[in-house]
């Protein structure tokens, strides 16, 4: 545990004086893949593999299971998460899907939708920059994937009603319309 220094000042006779303050903040940095693991396993998470720099982890979710990936960049000091959504779109429909995630990318908190055109999948990711701070905290990795694994909750109905309903692009183009339109009444 790392104890941060504070400093009360204090002015006598034209001197600066310093003491040590009494208040005290415990701040724990860890590595983040070690803090992914235990809230993974905190939460009775599928723990799919675990890498020196990776973890991929299997969550259910209210509409469907995601596949959690973190990843963390050593020369970066950064931490990629994404969330896989559990769709796969007919390649004839990426340009629809592709303008799905466009749009509800305007009303996403934190992250973006991307549609990965190898698999049709979607997925969310964010990247958690951690430079000079050596290292993560519970905090930051709690919310980094509550966060992204409630975008994904909010955008699967639109996401469902897109990649399952649309057969011609008029009908697509009504779907993606009223998708946005329902996400926005949230």
């Amino acid at each position: 545990m790392e104890d941060a220094a504070h400093w009360s000042v204090a002015v006598h006779k034209g001197h600066f004086l310093m003491a040590p303050s009494q208040q005290r903040t415990d701040i724990i940095l860890d590595d983040p893949i070690e803090l992914v693991t235990r809230f993974v396993v905190t939460h009775d998470w599928l723990l799919q593999s675990r890498g020196e720099n990776a973890v991929l982890v299997e969550v259910p979710g209210k509409w469907c299971d995601y596949q959690l990936a973190v990843v963390w960049r050593h020369d970066e000091a950064a931490m990629q998460v994404s969330c896989r959504i559990d769709v796969q779109t007919d390649p004839m429909r990426y340009g629809e899907m592709a303008l799905l995630a466009t749009l509800l990318n305007k009303q996403i908190f934190i992250g973006h939708l991307g549609l990965d055109v190898t698999t049709g999948e979607l997925e969310m990711r964010y990247t958690l920059a951690l430079r000079g701070a050596g290292g993560a905290t519970p905090e930051q990795i709690e919310d980094v994937v509550d966060i992204l694994l409630g975008e994904c909750e909010n955008c699967y109905p639109a996401i469902y009603q897109v990649d399952r309903k649309s057969t011609r692009l008029n009908s697509s183009h009504r779907c993606i319309s009223y998708a946005v339109f329902c996400l926005k009444k949230k």
